[in-house]
């Protein structure tokens, strides 16, 4: 190989750099943040009600959840594709702790609690074993929510976006520098990021579960399993599942510490096996406080169906071309030991359809 052909793949590498990163500041630039939430406090979920000053246009509904109503201006801003983008700052829990973003759309002029109202979760997280003045001491979440853009502009409709970090103070008073007395958990800034694409905002929703709790006390739909129906006026090209799952638990064998293969049925017949499992090691980074999970030995070979300083995944599940009409969703997660561990999966879902 001689030194002219060297020459020549340097500067088409370069060339190609160059442009890859002209074509990213590109898409930067067309991107829009829209705030929701700035650094709004969240706190001890066990506490009495902390009465503190809510910013304008928030509404605290307790400690650890929060309600916003979208603005005509907001919903005007949102294009054809949407993210959701959630910074999580450490305060004063020292615990891994589960939290939540949901989309409540409701007829115009209802009530966010409306028995009409359907609700989507957006975006589930798990904070980080964290000490809030180790650095990270903040964790960035997002998801693509782009399937949801025109629900959002729709104007027969009021959209609401709820928030909740549920977490407790009562070990990082005793453990962490400077939270003696506090009851201040976290503290979260929400904004969605917005642009345009080749994303189709005409898509049908269908909510089928939101946050329900699969805990194996109720038997209706058979052992372990949870079955929702929804039903088309037309034939569709293609419909997809969008399932959020996470294992809760914390006792000797909890779900906790597990990973369960989940079975999806689509009209009584099994479609797919899903692995939920989530491989931990990118958010080592967010922990800052020793633990059971990222230690040595631990890390590398167990997995989850969720890990600290983590987003838990929404996973895509393809069912094809349906005919209009109703059609059941059934989710069985068959190994599951629910009652003897008090565990739980917490599951959501929706479809979509194009």
């Amino acid at each position: 190989m001689n030194e002219t052909f060297f020459v020549k793949k340097s500067v088409f590498l370069l060339t190609l750099i160059i442009t890859s990163l002209n074509i990213c500041f590109a898409q930067q630039k067309k991107a829009m943040v829209i705030p929701l939430i700035k650094n709004v406090d969240f706190y001890d979920g066990y506490h009495k009600n902390i009465d503190v000053p809510v910013p304008q246009g928030l509404i605290k509904l307790d400690n650890t959840t929060y309600l916003k109503k979208l603005t005509q201006e907001e919903r005007a801003l949102v294009g054809d594709s949407l993210w959701v983008k959630e910074i999580v700052k450490a305060g004063c829990d020292n615990y891994d702790r589960i939290g939540r973003i949901e989309l409540i759309a409701a007829p115009k002029g209802k009530n966010f609690d409306d028995e009409m109202a359907q609700k989507f979760e957006l975006l589930r997280i798990m904070t980080p074993f964290n000490y809030k003045t180790r650095q990270p001491d903040n964790v960035p979440y997002s998801a693509d929510i782009s399937v949801f853009t025109g629900l959002i502009k729709n104007q027969s409709l009021d959209i609401w976006v709820l928030v909740d970090i549920f977490g407790s103070t009562g070990v990082g008073q005793k453990e962490t520098f400077g939270c003696g007395g506090s009851f201040l958990t976290y503290s979260a800034s929400i904004n969605f990021i917005t642009g345009k694409s080749y994303h189709k905002n005409s898509l049908g929703l269908y909510p089928l579960l939101c946050y329900y709790s699969l805990n194996g006390k109720d038997t209706t739909d058979g052992h372990n399993a949870k079955s929702q129906s929804f039903t088309l006026q037309h034939n569709v090209k293609s419909a997809t599942l969008y399932l959020i799952s996470s294992g809760h638990g914390a006792a000797k064998g909890g779900e906790e510490y597990n990973w369960r293969q989940h079975i999806i049925y689509l009209d009584g017949k099994p479609i797919m096996k899903l692995d939920v499992n989530q491989n931990c090691v990118p958010y080592e980074i967010y922990n800052t406080r020793i633990n059971g999970i990222y230690s040595s030995g631990h890390i590398a070979e167990e997995r989850r169906s969720w890990c600290p300083g983590a987003p838990v995944p929404i996973r895509t599940i393809e069912l094809g071309a349906l005919k209009a009409g109703t059609h059941s969703i059934k989710l069985v997660i068959p190994d599951a030991n629910f009652l003897p561990t008090e565990s739980t999966y917490y599951i959501s879902e929706y479809v979509v359809v194009e």
